[in-house]
């Protein structure tokens, strides 16, 4: 009687595990356009998705998103299929520049030894060609924090900091006061260095900052636009082929004299 009732009760909770099937998420498509669904009646919404190492973006709308989409301060691609582009991209005859860590549209910077203006567009020079693609090795990519020998001023990696806008970023660079600054030798190994950064909550309202990118000879790779305290994350990229020193450095265009705001960067990396 008793191995009756266990067996009685397995078949009924087996049958109510059948009735409510468990979802690993599975894409779903409505009249052309494609939502994914996590679960019974739950689907993704206004996020990133990461799947099969392929990166999609689902609108507020919980469609799947292609072609142009910003995302706070910060523009990206996604081809028909729906999967993030990274590199050079060519679209309605203009080349833009998507970093290869975010994905995002680089602006006012140097690429491949080709000028990105401020709207992201290739400027470009007298008897340049068209972009044949920067190679860009992922596996190649190192960390500048994990460098030897990097010489720093007001230079820390924070286990967790928040960003202005609230996004908690773990194993980040934190720079304090204008002047602080990361240095490495990259010995003219490396052809790009990318990062995204950020004001973080301690950045006073009345600042203005900016973080540029020194080559030898103090050469000016890349400035920033102005940061104020309320600034969206930003993803940059540039050109360092054959630069054997590298220092990225913080400075106030609009100071108080007496605030220490910090900076935060993330996943400053340099790629070969």
């Amino acid at each position: 009687m008793k191995k009756r009732i266990i067996m009685i009760a397995a078949a009924a909770a087996l049958s109510v595990l059948m009735a409510f099937p468990a979802f690993a998420g599975t894409w779903k498509d409505v009249n052309g356009r494609w939502r994914y669904q996590r679960g019974a009646e739950k689907y993704a919404s206004q996020e990133w998705l990461n799947l099969d190492g392929k990166r999609y973006y689902i609108g507020s709308d919980g469609f799947m998103v292609t072609g142009w989409t910003q995302v706070g301060s910060q523009w990206y691609y996604m081809d028909e299929s729906g999967v993030l582009q990274y590199g050079w991209l060519k679209d309605n005859d203009k080349w833009y520049y998507l970093a290869p860590d975010t994905g995002a549209m680089v602006t006012g910077t140097v690429i491949d030894g080709r000028q990105i203006g401020s709207d992201g567009v290739w400027v470009p020079a007298e008897a340049q060609t068209e972009p044949v693609g920067l190679a860009i090795d992922p596996a190649s990519a190192t960390l500048v924090q994990n460098m030897e020998g990097i010489k720093t001023n007001g230079y820390t990696i924070i286990s967790s900091g928040r960003t202005f806008n609230r996004e908690n970023w773990n194993d980040a660079i934190r720079l304090v006061k204008k002047g602080s600054y990361v240095k490495c030798s990259p010995g003219g190994n490396y052809k790009l260095l990318s990062g995204t950064f950020s004001p973080s909550t301690k950045f006073d309202s009345g600042l203005l900052g900016k973080l540029t990118v020194y080559g030898d000879d103090d050469q000016v790779l890349y400035t920033s636009a102005d940061i104020r305290y309320d600034a969206q994350p930003i993803t940059f990229a540039v050109d360092v082929s054959g630069q054997n020193q590298l220092r990225v450095e913080f400075s106030l265009t609009k100071d108080d004299n007496w605030s220490e705001p910090v900076l935060l960067i993330k996943g400053l990396t340099l790629y070969q």
